[in-house]
């Protein structure tokens, strides 16, 4: 699938299976449920789309970007926050471990480590362990992404390092099952969001 359907898809998980109670867990579900989401295809770059994977790279940072530019606009109090629950050596451990992760994972096959359960759980823990309360956004929405690549031809190596792999061959990476994928997840992220805005600022 392409990454504004993984992005979609992977926000709309997000939101959907934590059902954000604060303004703060909004600005989370949908920034870290959509690098969740895109990080995996960083590993394109092996395939011969080096644009494409400094693209994703680009837009994570900007997500990161957008994230914090969030807080100062909603006074959301996330970067207190993680301070507070954590700490400088635990964030910075965390934050080098996810970036040598994705290193490793940007030169590894499309389809290989960075879209395997190995995977899903390091980044998850490197996560973790900048702050505990991000585990959720961003393990459902890097899972959706897994999940969703499955339904195509290329096998997902889901059990990396082992050769195996899953392709359930139902859809095309690009087509009518990726527009309807990306038009659904776009429009359950929004009616999501809305909801849980209404619920926060109107005390339902």
């Amino acid at each position: 699938m392409l990454g504004k359907t993984h992005f979609a898809v992977g926000v709309a998980s997000s939101l959907i299976f934590t059902q954000p109670k604060t303004v703060q867990d909004v600005i989370l579900a949908v920034g870290i449920g959509g690098m969740g989401a895109l990080i995996s295809d960083i590993d394109v770059d092996t395939s011969g789309s080096h644009k494409y994977a400094n693209r994703i790279i680009a837009v994570v940072v900007l997500i990161v970007v957008a994230v914090f530019a969030a807080e100062q606009i909603w006074n959301a109090e996330i970067v207190k926050q993680i301070i507070s629950d954590s700490s400088y050596a635990r964030i910075a451990i965390g934050a080098i471990l996810f970036i040598a992760i994705c290193a490793f994972g940007k030169q590894q096959p499309h389809r290989s480590f960075m879209h395997s359960s190995l995977a899903l759980v390091l980044l998850t823990a490197s996560i973790g362990m900048v702050w505990q309360d991000l585990i959720p956004y961003f393990a459902i929405s890097f899972a959706s992404h897994i999940i969703i690549d499955m339904f195509n031809f290329e096998k997902v190596r889901l059990l990396y390092p082992f050769k195996c792999g899953v392709a359930l061959k139902l859809f095309h990476a690009q087509g009518l099952a990726n527009n309807l994928f990306f038009v659904i997840g776009s429009a359950l992220a929004v009616i999501q969001i809305t909801i849980c805005l209404v619920r926060i600022f109107f005390h339902i």
